[in-house]
Formats: C-alpha cells, structure tokens, sequence
C-alpha cells in the first residue's frame, strides 16, 4: 500500500488513563480496517487552554505528514484540534460530550448516558464509552474472570453482598474463575476471599491492562460488579456472557438509569447455582469501537480528505494561525 493510501491521525492525549485508552480503541479499531500512521500529541501546558491558540504552541506541531483526522478525548484537547485542524487541515472526532459546541466538530461519538439538550448532525451515541477490550476469536468455554471494583458515589460497597456473589460464582462446574481487583477495592476483601479459593479460584490482584485485556478477550464467562460502568462496557464489548453482581444504589442518577437500561435490554447473564448453568444473553458480534469506526471510515474517509501543506520533519517554517483573535473576532477572522 502507497503512502498515499495510508491515513495519518494525529491521536491528543491528555494523560488521563480512561480518555487515552478510548483514543486508542477507536484508532486501533481503524488501523484493522485501513493503513494508518499514528502522531501522538501529549497536552503539555504549552498547549492546554487558549494558549493552545498561540502562534507558538503550534509550533510543537511538526510531524512528517499533516493529519486526515485529529482524534481527542478530554476537555484539554478539544481546543488544540480545533487549532490544529485550522492549521493543518483535516477532519476533527472527538470520544465524549464536547464542552465547546459539537458543530465545530466533524464527529462526536458521545455515550447514551451523556444527556444532548442541542441536537447536531456531527453528534453520534454510543454505547458507553468506547473499549479497547475484544474477543478472541474462540473464547474459552471453561475459563472466567470475575472483575471487582469497590467504593462508589453511586453504590454502597457491601463485601458481605460480593462474597455472597463470588461463592454463587466458583460453585459453577466447569468453569475456572481468575478474580481481579481494582484500585478501588477495599484492602480489607483479599482477606476475606481466601476461603472461597479452590482449585478452580485464584485471586490475582490488580492486572497490568494489557495483561487484563489478554484475560478478558478470553473468558468466556465475565462478572463484574455493578458499580464500574467502564468494566462494565468493557466486559460486554468482548462477545462473553457477562453476570452482573447487584449493589445497593447509593444515588441516582445518569449512569444507575444506563445501567438499568442495560439489564432491561436482556444484556446480562443469568447465572443458577442449582442447575448448575450460566445462561447467556445474545450478544452484539461487533464490539462498539468497531462499530464507531465503520461508521467513522463511511462518514469521513470514503474519500480522504486533503490535508494541509505538506510539511517536513523537523523543518522550520512559518505558522500562519492564530494571532489570537482580537477584540470583536471570532477565531475564524469574522466579526465576533
């Protein structure tokens, strides 16, 4: 494949773990689809707030190749694309509820549980944040991995409750359980699992992601505990069948009304002890990052957009954008 049929995507990252790993589902799930060169911007404090809108903070901006699409998530970034996209050309997507308006943007791949008062053409649901995590090709019919978070704004944390649910768990036959904890899980818990272990249970702690993502594209039989909505998205975006395990609702709210949507929709498992089964829901054969990125390559790639001058590594030339806007100007040079 010629350079020219590759697609470049500048990826902006602002260090928080949960925003990058959505840039990276999405721009993963493309690089499946098509040929694609990855530049990845950090949001250093040069470009973070309007001075991303200075002549000089673009000038951190000197790859090879100027960018078909500019893929971002978190607040931080939203202003640094719009900049750089003016500069440099290209197609804007940002992962989340935009805090600018969404029409400034070419896409907006937003979660069902994020409320929209203003409808956009450029706004498209999701279901829950995107997810890095997939299926194997061939899930493991005798493996399970029992995920846990821990204390919640949303749900009363109750390890009585979760061991309750844990031994209804591993007393399925058949089936070896791998349980994983979370930053959030009480200290106190380990301790008090160490009865419930057998030969078909084993605590392991808290994974490194990669090794979790390997876990979880595996087992065929996933539990999670009600109070981590990403786990939860995570989980159903591998094609297992996934056991949900109740807390106490503490407050409600947008996400304990997306949960509930869920469990409505027939997306959990239902597991009996007595009959010794675990009954799966039909589950979705495409995972939702794959989906946005179908949807992404239709909208905005079926022809790649021209990006800007072509510039050269390490180069120097002159940045054009942004004087910033002067008293009674927008940022396009119109009057305010």
């Amino acid at each position: 494949m010629s350079a020219s049929d590759t697609t470049v995507i500048w990826r902006f990252l602002d260090g928080r773990t949960g925003h990058e790993n959505q840039v990276l589902a999405l721009t993963e799930s493309l690089a499946r689809r098509r040929s694609c060169q990855f530049h990845d911007l950090q949001m250093t404090p040069e470009l973070q707030g309007l001075r991303a809108l200075r002549s000089s903070s673009l000038q951190l901006m000197t790859p090879a190749h100027p960018p078909h699409l500019l893929i971002g998530a978190g607040h931080s970034t939203h202003l640094p694309m719009l900049a750089a996209q003016h500069r440099f050309g290209g197609k804007t997507v940002v992962l989340m509820k935009p805090s600018l308006p969404a029409r400034l943007f070419d896409a907006c791949f937003v979660p069902m549980h994020d409320r929209i008062w203003l409808k956009s053409p450029s706004i498209h649901r999701t279901e829950g944040v995107l997810s890095r995590a997939r299926g194997a090709d061939q899930l493991l019919p005798d493996t399970g991995l029992l995920l846990l978070g821990g204390i919640s704004r949303h749900f009363e944390w109750s390890n009585q409750l979760v061991l309750a649910e844990i031994r209804r768990l591993v007393s399925l036959p058949g089936i070896s359980w791998t349980i994983a904890a979370s930053r959030r899980t009480p200290t106190s818990l380990p301790a008090l699992l160490h009865n419930l272990l057998s030969a078909n249970a084993s605590f392991v702690g808290i994974l490194p992601a990669e090794q979790l993502l390997k876990k979880m594209a595996e087992s065929a039989h996933i539990a999670v505990t009600c109070d981590s909505m990403s786990m939860i998205y995570e989980s159903l975006s591998t094609g297992a069948s996934v056991s949900l395990i109740r807390l106490p609702l503490r407050r409600s709210g947008r996400l304990s009304q997306e949960l509930c949507r869920l469990v409505r929709s027939g997306r959990f498992a239902d597991s009996d002890c007595t009959a010794g089964t675990v009954t799966r829901p039909p589950c979705p054969t495409q995972s939702e990052s794959d989906r946005c990125a179908a949807l992404l390559e239709s909208l905005l790639l079926s022809t790649q957009p021209k990006p800007g001058t072509e510039l050269t590594s390490g180069g120097n030339y002159e940045v054009d954008f942004l004087p910033c806007p002067g008293r009674g100007q927008s940022l396009s040079g119109a009057p305010a």
